[in-house]
């Protein structure tokens, strides 16, 4: 049997719930013509209910599988459809193939079989390497860019969209679906949306999110309540250690590294060596306590990182200097 893949759940559940009613040796002439009248309504109703049926008669060929199925299946209460008009007559004789187990239990299993692409649906991981960039496009139409040195899992299903980041900058422009929420999870808090385009910088203790176009909603993910919207140019930092949402502007400032440029204002140096660890393969680290140094400026990513640290010694009271692999930021 070929499943067709574009029918929607709530379609699909309905057809199952019909398929097993009707399995039933109890089944009415009126279940039959209120069958008849929901075939009626639409093309993909005809597809569900043939998708459904086919199923259950899979499972009642193979009973083994059916009570594996059974047994999976949680309770659930079925939506089951009645019609005042009467139009059909001399339903076929179908056996009973249920012996103690509610109807509602039966068209759970069958749903979840029929359900199982739109449900279970696709996950992916993406991964970049320091200093590489990669532009994914997922199924839905959204697009996203990762930064280097970053980790997204991504999983799309028929009800919703979500990513799961690590440590980890992307940017995303999302396509509108108001029927699937787009949800990001990074670090202590949750970003949701329907349609826009945004930019997530995740480091080890904190979180930053900035939106170029369309709204989005930072919440804790402890405490949901707690959360800010955000629109065009605006941003919002969040440390772990505090919890507190700060909302800035100029989010647009934040996503410089897709264009070749990272743009600081009064930001930590400790920041700065992460990000040029997401542009560059060899590792930067910070002796004694510049971490806490404030730069201010534009650094551009040009392919060559000594030029990257000359300007940025031109700029803050450091050297660097390169041992063991690495490039050692020192006071200087």
């Amino acid at each position: 049997m070929t499943r067709r893949t574009d029918l929607s759940p709530f379609v699909l559940e309905q057809a199952s719930a019909w398929a097993v009613r009707l399995s039933d040796a109890g089944a009415t002439e009126a279940n039959w013509l209120a069958l008849e009248d929901w075939l009626a309504q639409s093309p993909d109703h005809a597809a569900a209910y043939t998708q459904a049926e086919g199923l259950l008669a899979a499972l009642d060929d193979d009973r083994a599988a059916l009570d594996a199925a059974l047994t999976r299946a949680t309770a659930a209460n079925a939506r089951m459809i009645e019609s005042p008009r009467l139009r059909r007559s001399s339903p076929p004789n179908r056996r009973r193939w249920m012996v103690g187990t509610g109807l509602a239990v039966a068209a759970a299993v069958v749903a979840s079989i029929a359900l199982a692409p739109a449900l279970i649906g696709t996950t992916a991981v993406y991964v970049t390497a320091p200093g590489e960039q990669k532009t994914v496009t997922l199924s839905d139409g959204s697009t996203l860019v990762l930064n280097g040195g970053s980790r997204l899992t991504v999983r799309m299903t028929g009800r919703e969209r979500s990513v799961e980041m690590d440590q980890a900058e992307a940017a995303f422009d999302v396509a509108h679906d108001a029927t699937r929420p787009f949800r990001v999870t990074v670090g202590e808090s949750q970003v949701e949306v329907l349609g826009t385009a945004f930019d997530i910088r995740r480091d080890a203790v904190s979180t930053r999110v900035a939106v170029t176009r369309g709204l989005v909603q930072v919440s804790d993910l402890d405490d949901p309540a707690h959360n800010v919207r955000l629109g065009r140019g605006q941003s919002v930092e969040r440390d772990d250690d505090d919890g507190d949402l700060q909302v800035s502007e100029g989010a647009a400032e934040t996503a410089g590294w897709r264009t070749g440029r990272l743009i600081y204002e009064n930001r930590p140096l400790s920041e700065v060596a992460t990000d040029l660890n997401r542009a560059y393969a060899t590792p930067i680290r910070l002796g004694g306590d510049v971490g806490a140094l404030r730069f201010t400026g534009v650094l551009a990513l040009d392919g060559d990182q000594s030029a990257t640290l000359r300007r940025l010694e031109a700029f803050l009271p450091v050297r660097a200097v390169r041992t063991d692999g690495v490039v050692e930021l020192r006071a200087g």
